[in-house]
């Protein structure tokens, strides 16, 4: 079967179908007295839930880090929310339903409405309520039916149709091997709970409940996304190898990340991370990160009800920056909207919120919210490896306004008395083709620019990747997209700037040869690829890079340029083949 790899390893063992039973309490109508009792039963269910989750988040927080503990605030959220429990006791109250049966009807409602939005981020909120469900029910109810008995046995691969958050770490505790689930993306919950707990896990599989039967034996290959059951003995020995091969290969790239990154001929290439939170701060320099690429600002944001203050803003920026310091670092300023809503801040219902009032046009209408990052990040800066990047440009007066408002900053800051540097490099992301076409006017205006592939391929191509019936059109080895990226880079050249990359591009080691060869001299990565890439720099020539960029740029298929980029890397890593390929999106 073949999924999407979730969270890399191979794992080979016994699997159990994790199955719950429906909650599904009966349509019950009560008594006018029993309307007291019943309300009484629904605030214990709320309190002694809070409870739990509370003490769980604390848990997590400690022992997994707080983008895991971020999710079990989600729900805690709902629950400090009088106007979502309020809604559940006029179900009591004026319907006369039980405490049982109002808890489901809403939440249910909820789910079903949440399961039918477009954005990612918030279908994966039905599942926090699905979760929550299961939990006041329980407490209503007083019964279990979490199904959790099956995996205290022994260690065994879970199967599952979905895995909440709380389900996902309260079977990681009994040694689950890995996850496979019908349901969810690269971005679900059990991919993220999976990655954060170093469980490899396939998810998407559809069936995988279905055909998987009691005590099955399985494959599980969180690199590639296959998922194999009742393997014959010689592909078990197989996939033992790999195992243990990929387990070596890690251990021995995450070595060799802490050496200096250069070509055969010397020429220093950095390798820099991507980040959105905090605490990743000690795996960016686990993998030999030399610097932060893009630091995503809207993690900040995303889950307040007001825009963060600038105290609180500049503390942060401050600590990331006192942390990788000599190494530079990148603060994209706030990126908000198309896929990412912070539905307590913006509130819009757009038709194509990818085209619409998001990134830089945001923050423009938002000139106060907009002066505190830009304050915050000046602040940050007194060190001098601060750097700002402004997302979204599409014209020369939105870089003009930015820094008006940046002089505007600084000035504010002097008239307050409040230390900065007055010295920073703006940057610009290149990531619409009016960007790339005007490349050469906008770099008179800034000091760099950051190729942005993600948007950039999907502005290009008018493709929403998305979207299931067109997602095999994205590619960023589309020859449209490399020619855009030739002319940045050519741009940036011509005026002395530097042009780096920051789009998931960059951490596909297929096309750093093309990049090498373009003349790319910083790349920004996903840090868990960062060791993959440093060995295939160190291994590759310029003269070669040359080579196959010639023969690239002479193709005008997309399927070519992927058959020729495939054959270059298989004949010259055929080592790296076994830590995982990502061909989502090309065929």
């Amino acid at each position: 079967m073949e999924g999407i790899p979730a969270s890399p390893g191979i794992v080979i063992g016994n699997c159990a179908v994790y199955r719950e039973q429906i909650w599904h309490p009966d349509k019950e109508i009560i008594d006018d007295p029993k309307i007291a009792e019943e309300c009484r039963k629904f605030r214990a269910s709320v309190q002694k839930t809070l409870d739990r989750l509370r003490a769980t988040y604390q848990q997590v927080k400690d022992q997994f880090g707080s983008e895991l503990a971020e999710i079990l605030e989600t729900q805690i959220a709902f629950l400090e929310d009088d106007v979502f429990l309020s809604e559940i006791e006029k179900q009591i109250s004026e319907n006369k339903f039980s405490a049982a049966y109002a808890t489901y009807h809403i939440l249910s409602e909820k789910r079903e409405y949440f399961s039918n939005l477009s954005n990612e981020y918030f279908r994966d909120r039905a599942l926090d309520i699905y979760q929550l469900k299961k939990m006041l029910l329980s407490k209503i109810t007083g019964k279990d039916k979490s199904g959790i008995e099956l995996f205290k046995q022994s260690a065994k691969i879970v199967v599952a149709d979905n895995l909440t958050p709380h389900d996902t770490v309260r079977l990681h505790r009994y040694k689950v091997l890995g996850f496979a689930t019908n349901t969810g993306g690269k971005m679900s919950h059990t991919a993220i709970v999976a990655r954060s707990l170093g469980v490899p896990a396939v998810v998407g599989l559809k069936l995988v409940t279905e055909i998987a039967s009691k005590e099955s034996m399985m494959i599980l290959d969180g690199n590639t996304g296959k998922v194999i059951l009742n393997p014959s003995p010689e592909t078990i020995t197989k996939y033992q190898e790999s195992q243990k091969n990929y387990c070596d290969l890690e251990s021995q790239l995450l070595l060799e990340s802490m050496q200096e990154t250069a070509t055969k001929e010397g020429k220093k290439i950095e390798i820099l991370a991507n980040m959105e939170f905090e605490d990743e701060l000690p795996t960016l320099h686990r993998v030999g990160a030399q610097g932060i690429g893009l630091f995503r600002t809207e993690g900040l944001f995303l889950h307040q009800n007001t825009l963060p203050l600038e105290d609180e803003q500049a503390a942060i920026y401050s600590r990331i920056a006192e942390n990788m310091f000599p190494h530079k670092v990148i603060i994209r300023t706030l990126d908000l909207g198309g896929d990412k809503v912070a539905p307590n801040l913006m509130n819009t219902n757009e038709e194509n919120p990818f085209l619409g009032w998001r990134a830089i046009r945001f923050w423009l209408d938002h000139k106060t919210g907009f002066l505190r990052q830009l304050k915050a990040i000046l602040r940050a800066n007194l060190k001098g490896n601060v750097q700002m990047m402004i997302p979204m440009v599409s014209g020369l007066s939105e870089i003009r306004e930015v820094k008006e408002l940046m002089a505007e900053a600084a000035d504010s800051l002097r008239k307050e008395g409040k230390p900065f540097n007055e010295k920073i490099d703006i940057g610009i992301m290149i990531e619409i083709p009016s960007a790339v076409i005007l490349a050469d006017v906008f770099a008179q205006e800034v000091d760099f620019f950051s190729i942005g592939t993600n948007d950039l391929v999907q502005y290009t191509l008018a493709v929403d990747r998305g979207n299931d019936k067109v997602a095999r059109l994205y590619s960023h080895f589309h020859p449209a997209v490399l020619r855009m990226i030739r002319m940045t880079i050519d741009a940036g050249k011509r005026a002395n700037i530097p042009v780096g990359m920051c789009g998931e591009m960059a951490s596909d080691p297929r096309a750093i040869p093309l990049l090498l060869a373009m003349g790319f001299e910083q790349l920004s990565a996903s840090p868990n690829s960062i060791p993959q890439l440093k060995r295939v720099i160190r291994e590759l020539s310029l003269t070669e890079c040359a080579s196959l960029d010639e023969k690239v740029a002479m193709l005008s298929k997309t399927t070519d340029v992927v058959r020729q980029v495939n054959e270059f890397y298989e004949t010259h890593f055929p080592e790296l083949i076994l830590s995982g390929k990502d061909d989502e999106g090309y065929n």
